[in-house]
């Protein structure tokens, strides 16, 4: 990009360090080149120009004032002096203009970029469910006085937890957003909003590239999306990518996300933010992003990798202290290190109701920064040296891998690769391991590596620590040779799948749905209501007598109805949690096994409804009731009072 650069208003100091960094940043890091205008809103009105550069700004940083100038020029009080603003700036091929200055300069700049200028002018934007807002600090007081909506022309979100979400915004000044409603968008400005990706599931967060090039959006397991997942398009190649949800266009399969993410690493995604020479840089890599798990209120690093167009991912868990659920991030520029925000709600393991916490890289420990999925097996590539002797011997080390289901049900088993539709994961056998001349790189030999969903290794790198990496192998880049004793071995059918659980894919009867009762049963109607809550919250029958319950559910997910012992709700809960990672859960109806549950009913799809009769409890007292659904046990509850 062309990138013009003004000072305006009264002279002070500080203005000389501010054109510096921002030369230099632009230039080392973003390859743009600069173009100074003199004195103010004065040099794009008469086209006063100097070179900015490298060289020009050298030695300026000590000095007071602008090299710039400054002058308190308006050009809406000069006849025709927006018009020739905008003919300077065409003929000067500038792509964007920052303003360096106080209200006059920047109150100017908002008005010409509402004009059609790109001016970037250090304003807060503040995305909204209605609007992007930009906010207009008018009396220099540190508050917003003045609310401008910058664009409302996207849609907002049907679901009760599914709102636009993620701003982000490149150099030329344009936001991007996601949404469950319209898919990965850029909002234009005049022009509207463009659609880079539909079908997007619940997208709870966002990422965008230094270089403009890739936006990243997250995915959260349910209907016609079978896990948590990141999805990345490259911005101007993959336009209107389908990614599946809502189920198949056109016949046509859904575009692989960057990385499948499993429910016990993360079961609910949240945002991305990438690294660059300036945020944690040892661990940068070509083109790394931390990830941030809503759920787990934890943090991962996520590498990437390109085979013939085809992009991939690995994950590595680096944090895992979120007092709240890490949403989204950002590198502070000034001290490099990881802001998080983070917020209660729904499917989060997190205890408080919000957070802001800092993350800072201290090292200590090896930490993924590449690797290379091939034909033959995996490179990891580390930011620091790790204990050679350990972690070249393969029996250190393990690998699985496995599959899951594109279907209409909530989230996907695990299913074995070799065996299709049999619930279980493939062990891959590790022939070798492979420490590389640089002490922090390892090939895992595995033979049998084939594309799979996700692939799950456990790498040992000392005698009492092992790493946990987590990838999606969709396509396999040539086999990797650089080590001794390497031979071709030809690929053979997977070792039999090794059982998750000894469920099946069945999904398990409900005795109650048949059950006679003791007693002519009292009929009570209990419906689910958005927002995950059941619209009555107590229910009232007598003590030994029959009970026929309709759970109706007319919520957009599904829903089921669990009834516990009085003291043991928050022991079912907990169940409940540790649950949602196991591949069968989905066939048991997400209902755990205990004594402390008296009855239960079927998982009820959305628009559906069930029927279970029971005998009410002989004691009197409160029975908790609650939806054991992965992430609504928390807050899905009600009482049956028993009298």
């Amino acid at each position: 990009m062309r990138i013009g650069v003004l000072t305006g208003g009264g002279d002070c100091p500080g203005l000389n360090a501010v054109i510096r960094a921002v030369v230099r940043k632009g230039v080392k890091e973003y390859g743009h080149e600069f173009v100074g205008f003199r004195d103010g809103w004065k040099g794009p009105l008469e086209n006063y120009t100097m070179e900015l550069n490298l060289e020009t700004t050298r030695g300026i940083l000590p000095r007071g004032g602008t090299i710039l100038g400054s002058s308190r020029t308006n050009p809406f009080k000069i006849e025709n002096g927006v018009e020739r603003i905008k003919q300077n700036l065409a003929d000067q091929g500038i792509d964007a203009l920052i303003a360096i200055g106080g209200e006059d300069t920047l109150g100017v700049a908002t008005k010409l970029d509402a004009l059609g200028v790109k001016v970037i002018g250090g304003r807060i934007h503040v995305l909204g469910r209605d609007q992007v807002t930009r906010l207009h600090d008018l009396n220099g007081d540190d508050e917003a006085d003045f609310y401008e909506c910058v664009t409302n022309g996207y849609a907002t979100s049907q679901g009760g937890h599914d709102y636009v979400i993620g701003l982000e915004a490149d150099a030329q000044g344009r936001f991007y957003t996601s949404s469950g409603n319209q898919g990965m968008l850029r909002l234009a400005g005049a022009k509207g909003v463009e659609v880079l990706a539909t079908g997007l599931r619940n997208p709870n967060g966002t990422g965008f590239s230094p270089d403009d090039r890739f936006f990243t959006s997250s995915l959260q397991e349910g209907n016609w999306t079978p896990a948590s997942a990141i999805v990345q398009v490259e911005v101007g190649k993959d336009q209107a990518v389908h990614f599946g949800y809502g189920g198949p266009k056109n016949g046509a399969a859904p575009k692989a996300p960057l990385l499948y993410l499993p429910r016990g690493e993360d079961n609910s995604s949240a945002g991305q933010v990438f690294l660059s020479e300036s945020a944690w840089p040892a661990l940068r890599g070509a083109g790394n992003l931390v990830h941030l798990s809503f759920g787990a209120g934890s943090a991962l690093i996520v590498t990437r990798q390109n085979i013939a167009g085809q992009w991939q991912g690995a994950a590595q868990r680096i944090a895992a202290d979120f007092i709240s659920g890490s949403q989204q991030g950002r590198f502070n520029p000034k001290d490099g290190h990881l802001y998080v925000s983070g917020i209660a709600g729904w499917q989060t393991y997190t205890t408080d109701d919000g957070c802001l916490q800092r993350v800072r890289h201290v090292g200590g420990a090896p930490v993924l920064v590449g690797h290379e999925v091939r034909d033959n097996g995996v490179l990891l590539r580390f930011n620091e040296k790790f204990d050679a002797s350990v972690a070249s011997q393969a029996v250190g080390h393990f690998a699985q891998c496995w599959n899951y289901r594109y279907a209409a049900a909530y989230g996907s088993p695990e299913f074995s690769v070799a065996h299709p539709g049999v619930v279980g994961h493939d062990s891959l056998a590790i022939r070798s391991a492979h420490v590389l001349a640089d002490g922090r790189s390892l090939f895992l030999e595995i033979p049998q590596l084939t594309i799979a969903h996700q692939v799950h290794l456990s790498v040992r790198l000392a005698a009492q620590r092992s790493t946990d990496v987590f990838l999606s192998a969709h396509a396999l880049a040539a086999p990797f040779t650089d080590f001794p004793g390497y031979t071709a071995i030809p690929k053979s059918a997977h070792a039999h799948a090794a059982p998750v659980s000894s469920g099946s894919t069945q999904m398990r009867p409900v005795r109650w749905e048949t059950e006679v009762c003791g007693t002519p049963p009292q009929e009570i109607i209990l419906e689910a209501a958005t927002g995950l809550q059941f619209a009555q919250k107590e229910l009232r029958v007598k003590a030994g007598k029959g009970v026929a319950l309709t759970v109706v559910n007319p919520d957009s997910m599904p829903h089921n109805w669990v009834l516990t012992k009085p003291d043991a709700l928050e022991a079912v809960t907990l169940l409940s949690a540790k649950m949602a990672s196991e591949p069968d859960a989905y066939f048991r109806h997400y209902v755990p096994e205990t004594t402390d549950i008296l009855c239960y009913t079927r998982l009820i799809d959305a628009g559906k409804k069930t029927t279970v009769f029971f005998d009410a409890p002989k004691v009197p007292g409160r029975y908790p009731y609650l939806c054991t659904f992965p992430g609504h046990a928390q807050i899905m509850r009600g009482v049956l009072i028993v009298e």
